[in-house]
């Protein structure tokens, strides 16, 4: 399985929620992980997609592809105040205006928070990738913390054995 993990941290490679990404990675290294740095990099993704908006559009730009290509998407990000990261919001409204089709995709989210609101920004992310044309799976919430408890780490490999 391809799976493009869309980190929206603006942290990066230093996301705490990135590295529960990588712990599963490393226990599945039978699919192909790539990642795609939203929090660190919207503005050069942001130019990217404006320039392939006024252009013609025969040929995807290079994150669309990349997009188009993963037989599974997964959002990555903090939960800061009730809500994604502001780069991650201006990522999928960027992926609305861009018109991408990314009908019968799957896609799901993993997020890390002190479980305050962290619903709000979950329910967000499952609206706008709905209308997007993604089919959601469940999502996991995890403490910013789990991922250094054993309870953690089984919450997250039971997590991904329902994703896979």
């Amino acid at each position: 399985m391809r799976i493009l993990i869309i980190n929206g941290s603006p942290k990066g490679k230093y996301s705490i929620t990135l590295q529960t990404c990588n712990y599963i990675k490393k226990l599945h290294p039978q699919h192909e992980w790539n990642t795609l740095f939203v929090g660190q990099q919207i503005r050069s993704i942001e130019k990217e997609l404006t320039e392939w908006m006024a252009g013609s559009k025969d040929t995807l730009c290079p994150t669309l592809q990349r997009m188009q290509e993963a037989d599974l998407l997964l959002f990555s990000y903090p939960v800061y105040t009730c809500l994604v990261p502001a780069q991650l919001h201006r990522f999928i409204e960027l992926l609305k205006l861009s018109g991408v089709d990314l009908r019968g995709h799957c896609a799901t989210q993993l997020c890390t928070s002190r479980h305050f609101y962290d619903v709000t920004a979950l329910r967000f992310m499952e609206d706008n990738a709905t209308d997007l044309g993604l089919r959601m799976l469940d999502p996991l919430s995890a403490d910013m913390e789990d991922l250094q408890k054993p309870v953690g780490q089984l919450q997250a490999r039971q997590w991904w054995q329902l994703i896979e």
